[in-house]
């Protein structure tokens, strides 16, 4: 596991609130990795098919939970695909208000950090969260809170940034730790890490794969819009501003392009499902 614990919630949510313009501008309302599963598509459609791979194993009617749930595209999305309510939690501020700002019937969200929930045991039929476990610090409450809020034989399923099983000392040192720093992640798991902490939480493990070779080239793209940036005035400005905290994360956008080539940075697919009984 590579670790930084200085990170808390309050750096995380001043992340994306202090990007939010960037991101919306650049990335888009999808905030996550594009999934290239087909050829030909571009990066706008890339990241909506990752939304639906995550959602496509629910089934219809359920009552979802969207962990780290952004601008709130991803938790509409299900509402579409046949979802009866979807509940979204972020503790970015200004995704939460333009999330609050797009209202659609069946869907609710709440500013807040999801560790310290007020959601009912068992209140949900099913839960995602698209790229936020790297941003949880406790990760062994992380997967309590999801088993005790959902129904028996509710299903999780989660994908997450990961380091690799090996990395060397220098990718380390150049790659894995600056990106925990720039992207405020308390830490990152491997695989085995993450499917000794599912085990742990009394959770069953039904798949695992790993993403990485068709989602990497979110990074590719990324990296091209970054350069595009520092063209502008408007980008120059903020980069160049040293207010600024989180202009360090243009540096991570490389990082993690080279660490997808290297094979120290990974993305996971895990599904999950609680008991059917209450033990």
């Amino acid at each position: 596991m590579i670790e930084n614990f200085s990170i808390e919630v309050s750096s995380v949510s001043h992340h994306y609130d202090e990007l939010d313009e960037f991101y919306r501008e650049h990335w888009g309302v999808h905030l996550h990795h594009g999934l290239w599963e087909r050829e030909g598509i571009s990066k706008e459609e890339a990241v909506v098919e990752l939304s639906l791979k995550v959602l496509s194993y629910f089934e219809p009617h359920a009552h979802l939970l969207d962990i780290g749930s952004g601008y709130g595209e991803t938790a509409r999305l299900s509402l579409a695909m046949g979802a009866d309510e979807v509940t979204g939690i972020t503790v970015s501020r200004k995704q939460f208000e333009y999330a609050a700002a797009h209202p659609q019937s069946g869907a609710r969200f709440f500013l807040g950090d999801f560790l310290q929930n007020r959601f009912r045991a068992g209140e949900f039929s099913g839960a995602y969260s698209i790229e936020c476990f790297s941003h949880i610090k406790d990760k062994s409450r992380y997967f309590e809170q999801v088993r005790r809020v959902l129904r028996p034989g509710g299903k999780f399923v989660m994908t997450a940034w990961l380091a690799g099983d090996e990395p060397s000392v220098w990718e380390r040192r150049h790659l894995l730790g600056p990106i925990c720093e720039e992207g405020r992640l308390p830490s990152l798991c491997t695989r085995s890490e993450v499917l000794k902490l599912i085990q742990d939480s009394g959770m069953e493990l039904l798949e695992d794969t790993d993403l990485s070779q068709k989602v990497w080239k979110t990074w590719l793209i990324s990296s091209k819009e970054v350069l595009k940036l520092f063209k502008e005035t408007k980008g120059l400005k903020y980069f160049f501003n040293r207010d600024h905290q989180e202009r360090r994360f243009a540096l991570t956008v490389p990082r993690i392009l080279l660490g997808y080539r290297t094979g120290a940075f990974k993305y996971g697919l895990f599904v999950m499902q609680t008991p059917r009984s209450v033990s």
